[in-house]
């Protein structure tokens, strides 16, 4: 017996190779001495099919025996014994394997530097699928709920595989009771997990739409399907410091949880997603820039100091369905119009390069600017 098969054989519990015979629709048909139970199939066409379990971990001959049972198992799944036991070993838990692809990373080793990163936005990218799993929200700081708090402080990090170099995340389920069980309700790792699948399919559409539109309103619609700017800093950073490396998200969901996740199971990200990637964040942080934007607006500000040839107006205006402050910067017969628009109660509209961030906006390099004169009297009662 190889070392690699010896070593997860000891992590195979009674209850976990029962568990998963259950799950496979292998019925039980009877015991020996209470040391062993006989599986079947449930079809007249498999029922020859024989595993038989052992119970008693404390018998001699327990590992042989165990080994015998899930070699059975193998055989009629037509699988290796190593691919039963890994889904049985993480039949109890959703597994999310983060694989990175580099020269630098072939032989099985990482930089130091990079392999922390790797870790730590590995943890931010479950923290961010956690956190929009409870709220849906485009970017989240500050204190976590204690239900979230208490649900990451369960997930494991499992032992890294050679693949180009794997880190494996367990998202332990817990079933508590039998009424969760009958009434089919959703564990919360499995909602993670679903969050987390449906995220990375909303993230991977929007930059796919971006990449042809260069319109960062692709990205608006993904908050409601969990897509936040934690999100994407996550996916950022697992590319490496330098940005260059490829990686894939693979999602595996635990046998102990029957039902399918009905997305992707597996997600690649290039190094040249990584800009589009950026622009999803800084969008969700309320940083971007819009070009050919026409504000159209009543002018609330206006800052003019002596001997300047320029003046500068605050204009009230409507920003993807939202009022915005928006700083112009104009010529000083502009101005003057644009001092007159506001005395009278007209609008003004230019067109120019949107600037925004969280706290300001600013149309750079207005153009076509022109007074929107209304009809009527200021003080007329609109009909």
């Amino acid at each position: 017996m190889s070392v690699e098969l010896k070593k997860a054989i000891e992590s195979i519990t009674p209850d976990l190779l029962q568990g998963y015979l259950e799950s496979q629709s292998w019925v039980k048909d009877g015991t020996i001495s209470n040391k062993a139970i006989i599986w079947h199939r449930d079809n007249v066409d498999s029922y020859s099919q024989e595993v038989i379990q052992p119970t008693d971990s404390n018998i001699r001959s327990y590992e042989q025996r165990l080994i015998e049972a899930i070699k059975s198992v193998a055989e009629f799944e037509s699988r290796t014994v190593l691919a039963v036991i890994d889904d049985m070993l993480n039949f109890s838990s959703d597994l999310i394997k983060v694989r990175v692809v580099h020269p630098d990373v072939e032989g099985g080793t990482i930089p130091l530097e990079d392999g922390v990163l790797l870790i730590e936005k590995s943890r931010d990218l479950m923290i961010a699928s956690t956190l929009s799993t409870f709220k849906k929200q485009k970017v989240f700081n500050g204190s976590r709920s204690q239900n979230a708090q208490d649900f990451l402080s369960k997930l494991k990090l499992g032992q890294t595989e050679i693949g180009s170099f794997i880190v494996n995340l367990i998202s332990p389920i817990e079933i508590n009771t039998e009424i969760q069980k009958d009434s089919c309700e959703t564990s919360l790792a499995r909602s993670v997990t679903v969050n987390l699948a449906r995220s990375l399919t909303a993230i991977s559409e929007a930059m796919n739409n971006y990449a042809n539109s260069k319109s960062v309103f692709d990205f608006e619609e993904t908050v409601t399907k969990g897509v936040s700017a934690n999100l994407c800093d996550a996916l950022i950073g697992l590319s490496g410091r330098a940005k260059t490396r490829r990686f894939s998200i693979m999602i595996k969901a635990g046998g102990l949880e029957p039902g399918p996740i009905h997305y992707s199971d597996n997600y690649e990200f290039s190094s040249q997603s990584i800009p589009n990637l950026e622009a999803a964040s800084e969008y969700l942080k309320g940083r971007y820039t819009v070009r050919n934007f026409e504000v159209c607006g009543f002018v609330s500000v206006l800052k003019h100091l002596p001997n300047e040839d320029n003046g500068q107006i605050i204009v009230k205006a409507l920003v993807r369905g939202k009022i915005k402050s928006i700083a112009i910067q104009l010529s000083l017969d502009e101005y003057w119009q644009a001092f007159e628009a506001h005395k009278v109660g007209n609008e003004i509209a230019c067109i120019g390069t949107l600037n925004v961030s969280p706290k300001s906006a600013q149309l750079l390099d207005p153009k076509g600017f022109d007074v929107i004169e209304r009809k009527g009297g200021i003080f007329d009662d609109e009909t």
